[in-house]
């Protein structure tokens, strides 16, 4: 193993891009992760498939990084690293850079970067910077090759323990009544549906049985009845909650000069955060109101449009006509594209950033739409990570 090796834990897209980084400046690179699709044929730098759950065999190692697109996991290896190698530099990327300045006020030669802060830093610096004369309507796009990730529906966990308990309590006190009452498994089914529902028509009932049964049939009624209160509250909260925000949301922006940012992530959350900081007036537009950087957009009382900002109502409601840029920074590459091109023809003055995840879509809306002003998220990140391996020759 030569002294001068470098490490890169992780084959994501800011690891692989490292490491064509750092093999191109003359350094010899050995990725290790364990990815359930093998990456491309290496350029230049050595790959291996290990577990990432206990480092080894790092002696001759002058620098590791930890680019796994887990936090979590970056932590724990992190860790695991510093626990075998005292002194080895480690650098890693998390998400929550609070967590990581924490981390190196206990762990000697500990560095790390938030891609997304690096993104969202980039992403305002677009909404200024100088352009081609060429560039025809003051657009950009941020090009990040990740691959897109769809919402997916989820139900109030409330509500989902409530229905369990009640699945679970007619199940075992069917089981009961089948062989305490000697009832038929239907019979058994349909006597506690009717003590749960308390519609009990007479044709069975616990006057004769134990007093076992009574007690079980009594406390199944008063548990049916707190249960179903419950649910229908949970229900009511959560239909009343989701009507309020639909009614907040469709009131119209009145601003001028104002930025716009869609897509609430952990890339959006940053950009809000940026923006607010250099004195920009900051206008929200997210699809999901229970989002998991919502409650943050709320506690800074920003203005929110809860709606579908690929329609032009939207747009409009959010004051785009009269906005000085918008940065869309969603998840989803066509998404993204659709709110842009409707963006270009509502405000052709105002500056229009996207996140495009696609390289090549990216590379065509170039050539077709004269859009020149690019940067990608990922080589950012990469570019910034390198710069360690140049300060520790």
């Amino acid at each position: 193993m030569s002294q001068s090796e470098i490490i890169i834990f992780g084959t994501s897209h800011v690891g692989l891009r490292l490491a064509r980084r750092l093999t191109l400046s003359g350094h010899f690179v050995r990725v290790i992760d364990h990815p359930a699709v093998p990456p491309e044929p290496p350029e230049g730098w050595e790959y291996r498939s290990a577990s990432l759950s206990a480092p080894s065999k790092l002696d001759q190692a002058r620098l590791v990084y930890i680019v796994t697109d887990e936090d979590k996991l970056n932590i724990r290896l992190a860790l695991a690293v510093r626990s075998a190698y005292p002194d080895l530099p480690i650098v890693i990327t998390l998400v929550q850079s609070r967590l990581g300045k924490k981390l190196a006020r206990h762990l000697n030669n500990f560095s790390f970067i938030s891609p997304s802060e690096l993104a969202a830093q980039k992403f305002v610096n677009a909404i200024d910077a100088p352009v081609s004369a060429e560039e025809k309507n003051g657009s950009s796009i941020a090009i990040e090759t990740e691959p897109v990730q769809h919402k997916a529906w989820h139900i109030d966990p409330l509500v989902l323990r409530a229905i369990i308990f009640f699945v679970l309590l007619s199940m075992f006190t069917t089981i009961y009544f089948h062989f305490a009452e000697n009832l038929s498994w239907v019979d058994a089914w349909y006597f506690v549906v009717t003590l749960m529902t308390t519609v009990g028509f007479g044709d069975i009932s616990l006057r004769g049985s134990s007093t076992v049964s009574k007690v079980i049939g009594t406390m199944l009624m008063i548990a049916s009845v707190t249960n179903t209160a419950i649910i229908f509250a949970l229900i009511t909260d959560s239909l009343l909650r989701r009507r309020l925000m639909l009614s907040v949301g469709r009131k119209r922006i009145k601003q001028s000069n104002h930025v716009i940012v869609i897509g609430i992530g952990s890339v959006g959350i940053q950009v809000i955060e940026e923006l607010l900081k250099r004195g920009e007036s900051v206008t929200v537009i997210e699809d999901n109101i229970n989002g998991r950087f919502m409650p943050a957009v709320y506690d800074l009382r920003l203005p929110t449009i809860i709606g579908d900002a690929k329609q032009e109502r939207t747009l409009r409601d959010a004051g785009f006509p009269d906005a000085k840029a918008l940065i869309s920074v969603t998840s989803d590459d066509l998404t993204n594209l659709e709110i842009g091109l409707n963006a270009k023809l509502l405000n052709p003055k105002a500056r229009v950033v996207l996140r495009i995840y696609d390289y090549l879509l990216a590379q065509s809306l170039d050539e077709r739409l004269d859009i020149h002003f690019a940067f990608s998220a990922s080589a950012i990140a990469a570019e910034e990570l390198a710069k360690f391996a140049v300060e520790r020759p």
